[in-house]
């Protein structure tokens, strides 16, 4: 997978116009296909008289990088291509970008479509900010009991947070712990605890 990944600070839209036609830009933070079909369904309600609804997004599934995009009725590869080339250039994932048009009636030619949807594409994510994007872990660590104090003390003096204990047969501690964490406890006690995680 990519290095130096973000996603988006928050949703936010955008108008770019020409030659009359309207195309409106819309950025939503997502964690789902799912989520990315009610979104487009609902665009296409809110703008039944808009000629076209086109959309990419880029979203992590399964430890991998999903992309789509639709012209949506557009020439192809006038649409949907250089709206996910934009997510793509300013690396963010989890994120959906829409843009509605509105026909002015004057035919923009297929250049000028490839322009009109980049520019608006553009203009949103800049709007949206960006942040890095952070892995997450749950990682499981078994501890025996004459390393659980060295263990409890390190985690403490590290800031890095429990989310949940259990005493029961073994002492077992997981973590919600992102990648420089996960680092760190990995080198202080591969030798001495059972870890395991997933990314979450």
């Amino acid at each position: 997978m990519e290095n130096d990944l973000f996603i988006i600070q928050k949703n936010a839209k955008s108008l770019f116009k020409d030659k009359g036609s309207k195309h409106f830009g819309y950025s939503y933070k997502i964690n789902s296909i799912e989520e990315v079909k009610e979104i487009v369904a609902d665009l296409r309600k809110t703008n039944s008289k808009a000629n076209h609804v086109c959309y990419a997004y880029r979203l992590i599934q399964n430890n991998r990088i999903e992309e789509f995009s639709t012209d949506a009725g557009e020439p192809s590869n006038s649409a949907g291509a250089p709206i996910l080339g934009q997510l793509k250039s300013f690396k963010v994932i989890n994120t959906l970008v829409c843009v509605v048009r509105y026909f002015g009636g004057t035919k923009l030619g297929v250049s000028g479509l490839i322009n009109a949807y980049k520019t608006t594409a553009q203009e949103v994510i800049e709007l949206s900010g960006k942040q890095k994007f952070e892995r997450l872990y749950f990682l499981k660590l078994n501890i025996s009991d004459q390393n659980l104090g060295i263990v409890l003390s390190f985690l403490s003096k590290e800031n890095i947070e429990i989310s949940n204990q259990d005493y029961s047969n073994e002492h077992i501690i997981t973590l919600k712990t992102n990648g420089d964490e996960l680092n760190k406890i990995k080198a202080k006690f591969e030798s001495l605890v059972k870890l395991s995680w997933e990314e979450i």
